[in-house]
């Protein structure tokens, strides 16, 4: 049995014969409700507003997605041509095409018959457009062997790194850029 000294505030515990333990004592249950302070609610209710306009568009809308997609597979696809260019530097003739009329983004490998895998077909929402320095690379580049893009005529001329800049931009629901800097380095967002 738990006996409580008055003067002191010391507890005991005494057990029963049938070996469970009782406590007494002056204890008692808290008055007090539980639950949330009007501040708590609203600074939830605050945060959640927040995040509902910024994030939950991300999640639930589909606006962009196929321009990122599309955007991934080009940067992808122009990062396998320009290293084979490095790799296979006898061949001066590994690039890429862009067909705005067919709308499709195919690798050149000099010539050889491209796998149709390999092919990206843009969607009809989408168009992709090419802005160079200097002119003639709108609808192909080459890479020569330190992965610099050069314009077709390195397949009989050589050319050097730091001619051209070749800027892709893909329109749809929003507008994604790509950007080959002169020295090679590809990466998505505008020149």
């Amino acid at each position: 049995m738990l006996k409580r000294n008055s003067h002191s505030g010391v507890c005991t515990l005494n057990f029963f014969p049938n070996g469970i333990a009782r406590a007494r004592g002056s204890f008692q249950a808290s008055k007090q409700q539980q639950g949330f302070t009007l501040t708590e609610l609203i600074i939830v209710i605050v945060v959640l507003g927040i995040l509902s306009v910024f994030a939950a568009p991300r999640f639930f809308g589909t606006s962009g997605v196929d321009e990122a997609a599309l955007e991934s597979r080009v940067i992808s696809m122009l990062r396998l041509q320009q290293q084979r260019a490095m790799q296979d530097s006898a061949s001066p003739c590994f690039g890429a095409v862009f067909t705005a009329a067919t709308g499709r983004v195919e690798p050149y490998d000099c010539g050889a018959t491209v796998d149709p895998v390999r092919i990206i077909e843009l969607p009809s929402a989408l168009t992709l457009a090419t802005i160079s320095v200097p002119a003639g690379l709108e609808s192909a580049i080459r890479f020569n062997s330190l992965g610099c893009p050069v314009s077709v005529v390195h397949e009989t001329t050589e050319q050097a790194c730091g001619s051209a800049r070749i800027q892709l931009t893909i329109t749809g629901a929003t507008t994604r850029q790509i950007c080959i800097q002169s020295q090679g380095y590809i990466r998505p967002g505008a020149c």
